[in-house]
């Protein structure tokens, strides 16, 4: 009898499992979609972060000098509130001014490394991603790889007429029956290594 594919997973949108920057392992990234909800925790070596400390600002000015018509430039990255006011100095004219700057908001994540996906709030990779023919294979965490492998598993792979799945999404190297196996091993592989 073949297998009909049949939704058996939802929540492999809630959470990621990412590389740990401290030591490697696997950890947890819980509410990615908001950095003020965000929390990085790994269970080997008690690495806890929260987005909202991640969240910095960068105060810029680009200007002409009122006196000489020298322009000055001056950006401050890494602050942890935006600035009311800063002193500038004119290089040519050595005037100084008070100005308010301009500020940005913006995420002070990790190095991120070229061909991996990553986490959005903390810029961690994936754990669980590889190389496969040329190709990124990747899923999210332990839920992703189960429901990937039940639909990959599946003889029978029927469509709802009202919406798409995210199974249904897959980029088709992973769908392909020449691949079945091949994807499914590296499944189980994934699936074993993080219970």
């Amino acid at each position: 009898m073949k297998k009909i594919y049949k939704q058996e997973y939802f929540k492999y949108n809630e959470g990621i499992i990412i590389v740990c920057p401290n030591c490697g392992e696997d950890a947890a990234v819980k509410n990615e979609n908001s950095y003020k909800l965000a929390t990085l925790e790994c269970n080997h070596c008690d690495l806890k972060k929260n987005g909202y400390d991640l969240m910095t600002y960068k105060a810029f000015v680009n200007l002409y000098c009122p006196v000489c018509t020298h322009q000055i430039r001056y950006e401050h990255y890494n602050l942890k509130e935006r600035l009311k006011t800063i002193n500038i100095n004119c290089d040519a004219c050595d005037s100084q001014f008070q100005i308010q700057p301009k500020t940005e908001k913006y995420l002070n994540s990790y190095p991120k490394e070229q061909g991996l996906i990553h986490d959005p709030v903390f810029g961690c990779p994936y754990y669980f991603q590889i190389d496969f023919k040329g190709k990124l294979f990747w899923a999210k965490n332990r839920e992703h790889i189960l429901e990937m492998e039940n639909y990959v598993s599946s003889d029978l792979r029927t469509r709802l007429p009202y919406r798409m799945r995210m199974v249904e999404r897959l980029p088709t190297f992973i769908k392909e029956a020449k691949n079945r196996e091949a994807i499914l091993k590296i499944l189980q592989k994934w699936k074993n290594s993080y219970k």
